[in-house]
């Protein structure tokens, strides 16, 4: 936070108004000259001992009054607060110039500060000066007198009967300027004065004035606020935890094949996990009070503590990380979509997480949080090197392209969702809608998440002024202040609370558009491992092994194709297994029947040879055989005619199969291709 330097200013008023009420009265004939009392805070601080009081004002009304100034000037650096000190002294105390010569009645004239002397206090409290500036104004002209004369101040006497033009000398201290006092340590409670070798070695001080800074924890928002944050993030981030897990086992684990989707989603899930353990470590009550909190009064965690290195460094992991492999997802949705693939997936996978891991190990040293912080981050110094460097640099890069990618996948998802609308395929409309949505709510979530911080960091003024006007109310009221201040508040809650719930829904948001499909059944019903997991505990998953025909339902199917020409059979010959095994049987019945008739030749042969001897009748047994022969071809005949009508039939059903397996195919292509959209 930027160092605060400012003074209560209200506390100035009664100098200033001291000042003017003197000048308004140049000439104050009941004024009096008085030995400064020994108990007067600047009875050290003059160079003289008679002191110049104008009508009304008494030594301990002027005590009571500039004694509580002092204490709320304590924080300024040794050689400053001396200075000051002996500058608000001869202005509280002027010196007292008596026996001014013909004039009647009698009366003292004050010495005003020296003009050399105001601007040695402005060179040395050159800090403060934004504060002072309106106070210690070295050029102030008071009813035509300089307040900071160069050498002395003019009065006109005339009317008392003196001189016209009487010079009473300025007031110099003549105190040098390399004071060696040792600073007042003192500060308002709560706040704790800490030296500045400490503030500057250890950093992590949410520093308000020189060497005072405030107490850790304090509160920047509400009770109810408070309480709004932590409980939605617990639940949101507990949440996208358990998904971010399911999406790892889902397409990491259990698929048989993986492909370069599978893997990106494996990787956002991990770094998921990654912005889950940076929540857990930044919300953990080590010993109770506030993590951010350590043993050294009003300091914060910085990269001297591991806790906020390792907090530090799974946030950097977890957001970066994420952002950068969404922008990849939409460049494979985007290649998806053009029917292309990328080749150098492997390469890109390493490149990325190297250069994540890179970014979060560099700035280790560079990690703290503070007032406005939930946790450990990269730290605003050096002009904010380290945020600008390991963060929003890379992170825009990749928005960058993250949003061309997805604007230019939304066209496409919208082409094809006309063309599925035109079809009345609501099922895939419903996909596509899901995809855009899913799309929409990611962009949104990493805009808002990398453009937050910028914000804050770029109006900080607004942030700071809530601490100034907290800072001032306490000096105003020393040493009560604590009980009568108001608590800071931090503008803008709203936003802050939205920042922390988009990182929390990083999980829950994959796990809609990514995680609910109809093909993670699929999966899982595939999945061996998932099938070795449940059998392990007795649960079967999925179809059972088809069981063999038995050869009895075999023979009776054969026959009755082969010996009627039936093509239907008795046992669900619509299907396809059922066709295949019908032109089987018939092709066996068929070669069985030309092995009879071969066989039925040569008994006719044999049947020549043997006749003669047993004086039969020839040209009976040749007119039998001859109509046997006629019989079995007019057989064959018919067999052939009904077998070439089976084969039409055979070819009609090949042609319908193969139509409806062309439909089939196609519309496996449209289902594959709207599921790797999705």
């Amino acid at each position: 936070m930027k160092k605060l330097n400012y003074l209560l200013i209200v506390s100035f008023i009664f100098i200033l108004n001291l000042l003017i009420s003197k000048s308004q009265v140049l000439i104050d004939v009941t004024a009096t000259c008085e030995l400064i009392d020994s108990s007067s805070p600047c009875k050290d601080s003059l160079n003289y001992t008679q002191i110049y009081l104008p009508t009304g004002y008494t030594q301990a009304a002027i005590s009571a009054q500039i004694t509580p100034i002092f204490q709320q000037v304590s924080f300024f650096t040794p050689d400053c607060l001396k200075n000051l000190k002996n500058l608000l002294c001869i202005s509280s105390y002027m010196e007292c110039n008596e026996n001014i010569p013909n004039i009647s009645p009698s009366f003292p004239l004050p010495s005003y500060p020296c003009n050399k002397y105001c601007e040695k206090v402005k060179d040395v409290c050159s800090a403060y000066m934004a504060l002072l500036g309106p106070y210690v104004n070295c050029s102030s002209v008071q009813n035509g007198n300089e307040f900071f004369p160069q050498t002395g101040t003019d009065y006109d006497l005339t009317a008392y009967g003196g001189s016209a033009n009487e010079e009473i000398q300025c007031s110099d201290p003549n105190l040098s300027s390399n004071s060696t006092s040792a600073p007042v340590k003192f500060c308002p409670p709560p706040l704790i004065w800490v030296d500045s070798d400490t503030i500057n070695n250890k950093r992590a001080y949410q520093e308000t004035t020189p060497n005072c800074v405030l107490p850790c924890p304090t509160n920047v928002y509400t009770d109810k606020e408070y309480k709004t944050k932590f409980y939605s993030e617990a639940i949101l981030f507990s949440f996208s935890t358990a998904c971010a897990f399911y999406l790892i086992f889902t397409f990491g684990v259990f698929p048989n094949k993986y492909t370069n989707r599978n893997w990106i989603i494996v990787y956002l899930g991990i770094t998921t996990i990654c912005l889950a353990i940076s929540y857990a470590v930044q919300e953990a009550r080590y010993g109770g009070g506030d993590w951010r909190c350590t043993s050294d009064p009003g300091r914060y965690k910085s990269s001297e503590d591991g806790t906020c290195i390792l907090g530090g460094f799974f946030f950097q992991i977890g957001g970066l990380g994420t952002i950068l492999f969404l922008s990849l997802y939409s460049f494979d949705m985007f290649l998806t979509m053009n029917m292309m693939t990328n080749k150098y997936f492997i390469h890109t996978s390493v490149g990325m997480w190297t250069l994540i891991i890179f970014y979060a190990v560099l700035p280790i040293k560079h990690y703290e949080s503070s007032i406005a912080s939930a946790g450990c981050w990269l730290s605003n110094e050096n002009n904010m090197f380290w945020q600008y460097f390991c963060f929003y640099v890379p992170s825009y890069i990749a928005t960058f392209f993250l949003g061309v990618f997805i604007i230019t996948s939304i066209y496409k998802v919208f082409k094809m969702t006309v063309m599925f609308k035109s079809i009345k395929d609501k099922r895939i409309l419903l996909l596509n809608i899901r995809s855009i949505i899913f799309l929409i709510a990611i962009m949104f979530c990493v805009c808002f998440s990398t453009m937050y911080p910028l914000y804050v960091t770029y109006n900080g003024d607004d942030f700071t002024k809530s601490v100034e006007v907290y800072v001032i109310c306490l000096y105003a009221n020393i040493p009560n202040g604590n009980e009568i201040c108001p608590q800071i508040v931090f503008p803008q809650f709203s936003l802050r609370y939205l920042n922390a719930i988009t990182m929390a829904i990083i999980g829950i948001v994959g796990l809609i558009g990514l995680g609910i499909d109809p093909h993670i059944l699929q999966i899982y019903r595939e999945s061996i491992r998932f099938k070795f997991l449940l059998g392990l505990i007795g649960i079967q998953w999925g179809a059972h092994s088809p069981q063999p025909l038995k050869q009895g339902s075999t023979t009776t199917d054969s026959s009755s194709g082969s010996g009627s020409g039936n093509s239907n059979n008795s046992g669900g010959g619509n299907t396809k297994e059922n066709r295949k095994s019908q032109r089987k049987s018939r092709g066996v019945s068929i070669g069985m029947k030309k092995i009879n008739l071969s066989a039925s030749s040569e008994s006719t042969n044999n049947l020549l040879n043997q006749s003669t001897p047993g004086n039969i009748n020839i040209n009976e047994s040749i007119s039998s055989i001859d109509t046997s022969n006629n019989n079995n071809n007019n057989n064959n005949n018919n067999n052939n005619n009904n077998n070439n009508s089976n084969n039409e039939n055979n070819n009609n059903n090949n042609e319908n199969i193969n139509s409806s397996n062309q439909n089939n195919n196609n519309n496996n292509n449209i289902e594959r291709i709207n599921s790797d959209n999705v």
